[in-house]
């Protein structure tokens, strides 16, 4: 055979080759392929989910540091969410920045979220977070009884009674939302605001600090500058829960805008779903989220708080409420702890006080909160994430 002949030839296979290839069946995939099916490619990866950022005031308080481990853990991001935290020395300035729209959410309570409508009346309630049971009034070993002697010696009846009366004429280390508790304690003994005196702070620990240095005959405050000073010799608990009338009961909330949880309703309910897997992870270990919780508190506070200090806040002094317990009590129309019965109390005390210069609609300020909550149960997606 010539040499023309061969290339001929060698030019016909090349070219029966390539036709061969093109047209052949694309290679089966692995069996175990995720989602691939026979004679068809494997599907593209799916695509990111929407992350939504949400802002959140933080205020240095034991049960609001589940925003913290939150984010620490990355449980966030399971959510759909980009946590931002912003820390504040207290409730106050956070509500401040919430107001001018810098935050989307913050921490706080009935009372104090009561005492800011008349400067703020675009804040709204958002969420219950907890039941807080940790005020006392903390006094100086050498000039009271610790609480729990005087009850000992008199039976609770009789040393509340004489407890109370010694608040005449006495002064109180305290940030102004604390006022009504103390009205509200001393009333029950036929004293007034008139009976005694309101030295007023900036912030807790401003509060707790004066009195350290002399300032004042009690101080009543936040959880860990309570603590704080009732671990040091010359300070004591000279009386709590027993003594402070129906304003002692408190729920930790959050507070937000209707920007926020009508305008970004998506952003809202996730958040809200947040929190409640948040306790839910609390409920199941919580020795790891208290160290981690701890930490974060430590910082924010400028001391140092252990682990097991921080389970006991959030288990004697605090409460941590679920969603199956927040539907049963606090957006439970029938029970007792129902949110509207402490909120219309509290307007009334807000009045009464001053904070507020007429009674506003408690609806108005807080049934958007029961609204999202309803919501947020019927999102079958979202429950599962909280139960997971």
């Amino acid at each position: 055979m010539n040499k023309k002949a061969l290339i001929c030839i060698a030019m016909l296979l090349v070219a029966s080759m390539l036709l061969t290839a093109c047209g052949s069946k694309v290679e089966e995939p692995a069996e175990n392929t995720p989602g691939a099916t026979q004679g068809t490619p494997a599907a593209e990866p799916e695509p990111p989910q929407e992350m939504y950022k949400v802002t959140v005031g933080v205020a240095p308080y034991s049960m609001f540091m589940l925003w913290h481990v939150a984010k620490e853990w990355g449980v966030d991001e399971e959510f759909g969410l980009d946590l931002n935290l912003k820390d504040f020395a207290q409730t106050s300035p956070a509500s401040q920045a919430l107001a001018r729209g810098d935050v989307d959410l913050v921490t706080t309570c009935i009372a104090e979220h009561l005492s800011i409508i008349k400067g703020a009346p675009n804040i709204k309630a958002y969420s219950s977070l907890g039941f807080f049971k940790g005020f006392f009034f903390v006094g100086r070993a050498e000039d009271m009884v610790p609480w729990d002697d005087l009850v000992a010696e008199k039976g609770l009846k009789t040393a509340k009674a004489e407890r109370l009366g010694e608040f005449a004429g006495k002064s109180f280390c305290i940030i102004p939302q604390r006022k009504p508790l103390i009205i509200d304690a001393i009333k029950q003994v036929g004293l007034t605001e008139d009976d005694v005196t309101f030295v007023n702070f900036a912030d807790d620990q401003k509060a707790a600090t004066a009195f350290m240095t002399g300032e004042g005959d009690f101080y009543i405050g936040s959880l860990p500058q309570q603590q704080k000073l009732v671990d040091m010799d010359e300070y004591i608990n000279v009386g709590g829960v027993d003594i402070l009338g129906p304003a002692g009961v408190w729920y930790d909330t959050m507070v937000s805008t209707d920007d926020f949880m009508v305008g970004n309703r998506e952003s809202a309910l996730r958040a809200l779903a947040l929190l409640y897997r948040m306790v839910e992870l609390f409920d199941e270990d919580p020795d790891a989220f208290s160290e981690t919780a701890a930490a974060e508190l430590s910082v924010l506070t400028a001391s140092e708080f252990t682990p097991e200090a921080y389970k006991t806040f959030q288990t004697v002094n605090d409460d941590f409420l679920s969603i199956e317990e927040c539907e049963a009590t606090m957006y439970n129309p029938d029970d007792p702890l129902y949110w509207k019965n402490p909120v219309e109390f509290y307007i009334d005390l807000s009045v009464e006080s001053g904070d507020l210069g007429e009674a506003v609609s408690a609806d108005e300020y807080y049934g958007e909160s029961e609204a999202l909550f309803n919501e947020l149960l019927s999102r079958d997606d979202l429950m599962d994430l909280i139960h997971q």
